[in-house]
């Protein structure tokens, strides 16, 4: 909770400061979780600290909107990443016997797109929302993950 919510609120408070000294607006992009958006075995630590981060993304875009100011989130699924590597590793063993490799295997093979996402991919969605094609979007959390939730 410390560094996943409070972590992002003092981050957001601490650059809309400095977003109303320039006074020309900005973009603030916060980086949730699929799992605040369902939640995960062993985990409910980790998805409440990450369901938080969708509400401060919401209530800020709302408080800071007429400044020309948008806050939005996005919720990376399944990415190639040492944490998913770990992931495989230590809910293998707590989820049954998978030798490295399976258990992620298994989960990929629920993703509509079939595979596991890159930092590439979540860095198009982060660009983007970053720009001036992004402008009218705000408050809104984005699921990066091959469909494997879908809100």
């Amino acid at each position: 909770m410390e560094v996943n919510t409070k972590g992002v609120f003092l981050c957001c408070q601490e650059a809309i400061a400095r977003m109303r000294q320039h006074g020309h607006g900005g973009r603030l992009i916060n980086t949730a979780s699929g799992q605040a958006r369902q939640g995960f075995v062993f985990t409910p630590h980790y998805a409440a600290s990450k369901f938080g981060v969708v509400g401060i993304t919401q209530s800020l875009a709302k408080e800071v909107a007429k400044e020309g100011i948008t806050v939005n989130a996005f919720c990376p699924g399944i990415i190639e990443t040492d944490m998913w590597a770990y992931n495989d590793e230590a809910w293998g063993k707590l989820l049954g016997d998978y030798k490295p490799g399976e258990l992620m295997a298994e989960w990929v093979r629920n993703i509509p797109m079939a595979r596991a996402g890159s930092g590439e991919d979540v860095a198009g969605l982060v660009t983007f929302l970053a720009s001036d094609d992004a402008a009218y979007i705000t408050g809104q959390t984005i699921n990066v993950d091959g469909g494997l939730i879908m809100s």
